[in-house]
């Protein structure tokens, strides 16, 4: 059994905080995406009761404020209030629970200079989007990944990339940039990297179900930021 569970562990690849496994190819099994640990799909109710933010919620729950302001990794420095940190989440799982669209600000990962947002709809997990701050200097305790890491760790999970194109920007500076971007089409899901180059540049990686996708899909278009 335990060398069945390492085995298991061995066919699932990270990268920064995004776990997909393709153990079994997608025409046998429906690869699963996960992001910080909550799994791409999955319940609302499950989303806030496990990992991270299951703890947060039962330190409110108990009115131990100095593990969530730790659990939170609260600067002192700062007016935030454990309480009031109690009060958001648990709004934010009653809409999510209750069925209502909902955006959700993870704590992400500081070492990666990664932020993450979790969508909900329709009572389950739909989007997860992490952004990796782009390295633009070596800073002591900081390991920020790069576009180039982050597109070779998804192309060695699953291979070619379904569909790859460069976009041309320009800053407000009038400089010119080549922004990369690549789409792996799955049966269940689709993941998305996006390069934004430059000064404040950074890479997004995002993962949707197809459900979501082709919601997005649907929607009325806006301006494009980058530009």
């Amino acid at each position: 059994m335990a060398r069945r569970r390492e085995m298991k562990n061995k066919a699932m690849f990270l990268v920064g905080c995004l776990v997909l496994g393709n153990a079994i190819s997608a025409q046998e099994q429906p690869r699963q995406v996960k992001g910080d640990g909550h799994l791409l799909g999955e319940t609302a109710e499950q989303f806030f009761s496990e990992g991270h933010v299951g703890d947060v919620l039962r330190a409110c729950q108990a009115g131990d404020w100095k593990s969530v302001a730790r659990l939170f990794n609260v600067d002192h420095s700062t007016k935030i209030n454990a309480k009031d940190i109690c009060v958001a989440l648990v709004a934010a799982k009653q809409q999510a629970v209750s069925g209502a669209r909902l955006e959700y600000k993870g704590l992400g990962d500081k070492d990666a200079r990664r932020t993450d947002t979790f969508t909900f709809d329709d009572r389950h997990l739909v989007k997860i989007d992490m952004v990796y701050e782009a390295a633009i200097a070596d800073i002591e305790g900081f390991h920020p990944k790069s576009f180039d890491e982050l597109f070779a760790g998804l192309q060695e999970a699953y291979g070619a990339p379904t569909k790859t194109y460069t976009e041309p920007l320009q800053n407000a500076y009038g400089v010119r940039y080549e922004a990369h971007r690549a789409l792996w089409m799955g049966e269940d899901n689709v993941i998305s990297i996006i390069e934004r180059p430059g000064g404040n540049g950074w890479t997004e990686i995002i993962a949707v179900t197809l459900a979501e996708y082709h919601r997005a899909a649907k929607a009325p278009k806006t301006e494009n930021p980058l530009h």
